[in-house]
């Protein structure tokens, strides 16, 4: 039973869980089963080899990986579908010395199951009241029948798991209100820290004046693509302003920050290309690479060193590399080391992309970005990707970077061409809160110095922020998926609004309550938030 619980706190409303997973079909510890996964997975990568690598061959389980033209960046692609498969992680120590087919069936066989995966017969729970579970097998016969999906029914169960354990749904509470960074739920104020408005800009008197001037002027939508009809004097002048702030040629926005991501990987980078990200990458970067034809891997998080290894051994195999990572880590609050980054980048003759959606407004003393930070300029880079979401305090990504490649992007990216455009108030919030930044730069400073008096309060109260320094995003982790819902129970009920981050965004032992600290923040606000935090831990 404590696993049951367990498991309905660790993958209750995560989205990347909802597919039946593999250990969950019958037999699936068989090696025939595990046989079965390992070359469907192996087969699809064979298919996106360089057109260098040797002719695919047919995979046996004595096949030679390299010899059937799996190099390590396709064999980590399929590790990485494997492991989404099986719902857990290969350790590094498992990897290393893999040379065939049968070693990695092998290595699932011996790692991926307990004695419950193998029991043959499981016993069935009781079917709750109401419940359809009998119903599924008639049910799934059925291919239109919604109520047949297995997922569906998963996320039922998981939801209904929660409740059993005695924990509230975190998820999608709603705000009655927001004012600065207090919030009204469920008829109670709060102070939030789950906002990324990292500036107080979206509810800044002129931003929020600039946006119902745009709505009076176009209306609340855009109504039809940049391309054809949709733009506006709004968005255009957005790109220059842009531009200018971030001290790029030229910048383009794009409907959404995520549709960037997701949209420009596979548009530009194809068969006989290498994307390489860093494993800590957004999703929307994973999910852009996965869509691309391109060869893709993953490096260990912020790490150069192997990032360099790697481009050694296998830059010369493709045409176009790209290196993307990120300003901030949402998840950590730490950053790269971008002057190391772009050492590779030039010593390799690969491209730099690098998500600023958590960097810009935050980081350097002007709230410009990573590069700010660092005093590096931009055009040491080549794609500079934000949003206008978070520090701007409206909805909306952008690309900026050098002018020609800006400017073909913004014709071509099906993000960009095929997508209704920003909307005319959220492009006109996020040009006045440009005008905001520089008008009033204290609120990059006090933003900056919230979140050190956090980190500082944090560590006189021995919480561990893991590897977060110097940005607003700052995680307590508390070592499990469970633990971190009921801490953030707890949190709310003391009028603290702060969400739990659980397995597998994360490592079950690395789950977490995390907080976005904002220049609204008060000094009271967060000396009573990290004392309520301590307080709950020392109990729980």
């Amino acid at each position: 039973m404590g696993n049951l619980l367990a498991t309905a706190a660790n993958v209750a409303l995560n989205p990347t869980l909802l597919a039946v997973c593999e250990r969950r079909q019958p037999q699936s510890f068989s090696r025939r089963s595990i046989a079965k996964v390992v070359f469907e997975e192996l087969a699809r990568v064979q298919a996106m080899r360089s057109p260098l690598d040797p002719v695919s061959i047919r995979l046996l389980p004595s096949s030679l990986l390299a010899e059937a033209g799996i190099k390590d960046t396709v064999f980590m692609d399929a590790v990485s579908r494997i492991e989404g498969r099986y719902q857990m992680r290969f350790r590094d120590e498992w990897l290393l010395d893999m040379q065939t087919c049968e070693d990695l069936i092998a290595c699932i066989a011996d790692h991926m199951f307990d004695t419950v995966d193998r029991s043959e017969q499981p016993i069935p729970p009781p079917p709750r009241e109401g419940h359809r579970v009998a119903a599924l097998a008639e049910l799934d016969s059925d291919p239109a029948n919604t109520d047949a999906f297995p997922e569906c029914l998963a996320l039922e169960e998981r939801l209904q798991g929660l409740a059993e354990a005695g924990l509230v749904n975190p998820f999608l509470r709603a705000n009655q209100r927001v004012h600065n960074r207090t919030a009204e739920i469920n008829g109670r104020e709060v102070v939030s820290f789950t906002s990324f408005d990292y500036l107080g800009l979206a509810g800044h008197p002129d931003v929020t004046r600039a946006a119902k001037a745009a709505i009076d002027r176009f209306g609340c939508s855009a109504s039809a693509s940049r391309m054809v009809g949709g733009n506006n004097t709004i968005l255009d002048r957005l790109d220059i302003e842009l531009a200018r702030f971030l001290r790029t040629e030229r910048a383009v926005v794009f409907p959404c920050g995520y549709g960037t991501n997701a949209s420009i990987f596979n548009h530009l980078f194809g068969t006989g290309d290498l994307i390489l990200y860093d494993e800590l990458a957004h999703n929307s970067i994973m999910h852009g690479a996965g869509a691309s034809k391109a060869g893709k891997r993953s490096f260990r998080h912020n790490d150069y060193d192997q990032l360099d290894a790697l481009l050694r051994d296998l830059r010369s195999s493709y045409r176009r590399v790209v290196i993307a990572i990120e300003g901030v880590y949402s998840m950590d609050g730490d950053y790269p080391d971008l002057p190391k980054f772009m050492a590779v980048k030039k010593k390799h003759r690969a491209l730099l992309y690098v998500d600023e959606a958590h960097s810009l407004g935050t980081m350097g003393p002007e709230g410009r970005g990573i590069c700010d930070f660092f005093d590096v300029d931009p055009a040491e880079g080549d794609l500079w990707m934000g949003t206008i979401s978070k520090a701007l305090g409206a909805g909306g990504g952008y690309l900026a970077g050098r002018e020609r490649l800006i400017r073909y992007l913004g014709y071509t990216t099906p993000a960009f061409v095929f997508s209704t455009a920003c909307s005319p108030p959220n492009a006109a919030a996020a040009l006045e809160g440009l005008r905001v930044i520089e008008r009033e730069p204290w609120r990059v400073t006090r933003l900056q110095e919230n979140s050190e008096l956090f980190l500082k309060l944090a560590a006189d109260s021995d919480l561990n922020t893991g590897s977060s320094v110097d940005t607003p995003v700052i995680p307590v982790i508390v070592g499990s998926s469970t633990r971190a819902i009921h801490v953030s129970q707890q949190l709310l009920e003391q009028g603290i609004n702060a969400q739990p981050i659980l397995y597998p965004a994360v490592r079950e032992t690395a789950a977490r309550v995390r907080f976005f600290l904002t220049s609204e923040h008060t000094e009271e606000q967060i000396v009573h938030a990290v004392s309520a935090v301590a307080d709950v831990l020392s109990r729980c």
